[in-house]
């Protein structure tokens, strides 16, 4: 037989609460005795389900359940058993043990309080006192308790930099209380014109909400805040702007699409998650707030204190009766290196087409920065971008002729066009014709010649390429703690297909965070895995069959773009030996604004180290013009950064 209330409190119990003892089910019984261990065992009853209805009191008051209610404040109800009676000439004595749940299921508060029972008309009743829910209870007082929120476990980055913290917010807003409701949205009206947010939207929530409520606009941090214009806000009828806290990364926009960002579980959360974020008041969405959001959750802890009944303070020597203990924060520890991802963003936030830098430590596979650029729009490209990779691509295009006998000093044919299966594929309106015929494969890396590379596709499969880019980690199989593409080089494709692939087109496709990765594992000699969070979902290594002696002569080829190719602004740099590469993928039709020629993706990869990232625009110009500036700022500033 069970009550609403204790089928609530069982499920409370959850977290940690015994089930009721078998003294104290025996009070639903309909046999009543007259002993007083039957009327202890209501007691205990009535305690744990709130309500003394029922129990023989001296005095019974008219309201059961809000007297118990208002000595116990708090959802929270405990478990409790009789644990003898002692009865003698002047009534009996019940011992009681009370048993609280915390949110912790191995933190209980166990205590034991005393009923005195007397004996009116051949009838035992409890007199009851206030001690009796606890002992240091005096005449007028019960108890608080209280679920206490906790703060959202921090994000760190490198050196235990807080990437995502509780931060001070303020919600600025319109309280109704007061007003009309014609004042009410013209009050919203001016609001929304000095925060700059839509009016009609505002205006419809105010006008939506109770005759009483404050009705808040946006939320902004504290530094936005202050920029507000104060004296346009003091005349607004019923403007209010309320202090709060929430969990905020460094800097607005700060890393957002590996990050993610939190918002209030909405009804269809707690339709279909449940217990799981009922009493969350923040839940991750997107990115590792979203993908870690059980360990960053907030854990509440319960606190019990004494409370005087009449409102007035209790003395300031009582603390609380007991609180749970909370553990220390275990902050989600990330490789993300908060000054290079600010360098990053910055770089690239005047792009005017989604675009990113992502920079890898060859050495362990950290991912140090992860950008992405204002247009964007928050999807995350920087790591699942889909992407042809153009010429950069063809690095794994020369692993693939090494392995049939080239060398950087073998000769190839760089000529002006070349016709696969009817189509006919052309350098870059840019390329000199001081570079055409024979040159070497380390020149035609270089200066970039299609022609040469899609010259060799009848002696280098499909096959080649797709097990030379797997070689440096295209196509890997990754687990970073949120969605990552590594890319793809189907291994079935032939002709015209096969022949763009060999320029890194076709149906080749990579993510920048792909390319950064490809970089990186030059560098190391070996298929280098990423990582982003070590503790959660550490590296791990990859199958990889590059030789030392290709990766030497790979970096060789890359070294030699950076000498006397498309990246000679690298050149010199005081950071030490520079390696790199350019790319340009055409995509789409052919567009008249651009005489003719289809637009094009922007790339660059860059190493340098133990560091090598990528930068990529994804409607820019070649390589060498819209990428190689980003790249040059992004070397330098992680120069400055050592």
């Amino acid at each position: 037989m069970e009550s609403t209330n204790r089928r609530t409190f069982l499920t409370w119990s959850g977290l940690g609460l015994a089930t009721v003892s078998a003294a104290m089910l025996s009070s639903c019984s309909a046999a009543r005795s007259a002993s007083p261990t039957t009327v202890a065992d209501q007691l205990a009853t009535a305690l744990h389900e709130g309500d003394i209805a029922g129990v023989p009191m001296v005095s019974t008051p008219p309201d059961t359940r809000a007297f118990l209610a208002e000595r116990m404040e708090g959802s929270q109800r405990p478990n409790v058993e009789v644990l003898g009676v002692d009865e003698s000439d002047e009534g009996a004595s019940a011992r009681l043990g009370f048993t609280w749940s915390s949110f912790d299921p191995e933190q209980s508060w166990s205590y034991e309080s005393q009923a005195q029972l007397v004996k009116i008309d051949g009838e035992w009743r409890v007199r009851w006192e206030d001690s009796i829910l606890h002992p240091e209870l005096e005449k007028g007082q019960g108890l608080a308790l209280a679920t206490i929120p906790g703060e959202r476990v921090r994000i760190f980055g490198q050196n235990d930099v807080a990437l995502v913290s509780n931060q001070q917010v303020h919600l600025p807003g319109i309280n109704k209380e007061g007003l009309t409701a014609e004042q009410a949205v013209a009050s919203a009206k001016k609001l929304a014109a000095v925060l700059d947010i839509d009016p009609k939207g505002y205006e419809e929530k105010v006008a939506a909400y109770g005759p009483k409520a404050f009705v808040d606009a946006l939320t902004l941090r504290r530094s936005d805040f202050l920029k507000l214009d104060s004296a346009a806000l003091k005349p607004i009828a019923g403007y209010e702007a309320l202090t709060s806290s929430m969990p905020l990364s460094l800097d607005r926009g700060f890393a957002g699409a590996v990050l993610g960002t939190v918002r209030h579980p909405s009804a269809e959360d707690i339709e279909t998650r449940g217990d799981e974020v009922k009493d969350a008041e923040w839940i991750g969405a997107g990115g590792l707030q979203e993908a870690f959001d059980k360990k960053l959750r907030a854990a509440p802890s319960f606190r019990a204190t004494i409370q005087e009944l009449d409102g007035s303070a209790p003395p300031m020597s009582k603390g609380a009766l007991w609180e749970q203990k909370v553990p220390d924060e275990t902050p989600l520890k990330t490789t993300i290196n908060a000054d290079l991802q600010k360098a990053a963003e910055r770089i690239i936030q005047n792009t005017d087409s989604p675009s990113a830098i992502v920079a890898v430590r060859p050495s362990t596979g950290d991912i140090l920065a992860a950008a992405c650029g204002p247009e964007d729009n928050a999807y995350p490209t920087a790591t699942i971008g889909q992407y042809a990779p153009g010429s950069t691509f063809k690095i794994a295009t020369a692993l693939a002729m090494l392995r049939h006998g080239d060398s950087p000093g073998s000769t190839v044919q760089c000529s002006e066009s070349i016709t696969v299966d009817g189509q006919t594929f052309k350098n870059a309106g840019t390329y000199l014709p001081d570079h055409l015929g024979e040159i070497s494969l380390r020149e035609a890396i270089a200066q970039s010649c299609n022609t040469a590379l899609i010259d060799r596709h009848e002696s280098v499969s499909q096959g080649d390429l797709a097990a030379a880019g797997e070689a440096l980690g295209i196509g890997a199989d990754w687990d970073i703690g949120i969605p990552a593409y590594s890319g793809t080089i189907p291994r079935d494709d032939a002709g015209t297909e096969h022949a763009a692939s060999m320029i890194g087109q076709g149906r080749i496709q990579t993510s920048p965070l792909g390319m950064a990765v490809f970089a990186a594992s030059v560098v190391r000699g070996r298929a280098v895995c990423p990582q982003l969070v070590p503790e959660e979902k550490p590296a791990r290594e990859l199958p990889s069959d590059l030789t030392e002696q290709e990766a030497a002569q790979l970096r060789e080829l890359m070294r030699a773009v950076v000498i006397e190719g498309h990246l000679d602004r690298l050149n010199n740099h005081p950071g030490g030996e520079v390696l790199g590469k350019t790319g340009t993928a055409e995509f789409g039709q052919p567009d008249p604004a651009r005489g003719g020629f289809p637009r094009t993706h922007s790339w660059v990869i860059v190493a340098q180290g133990d560091l090598a990232f990528s930068v990529f625009v994804e409607d820019g110009d070649y390589g060498s013009v819209t990428g190689a500036p980003l790249a040059k700022e992004f070397l330098d500033a992680a120069y400055e950064a050592r």
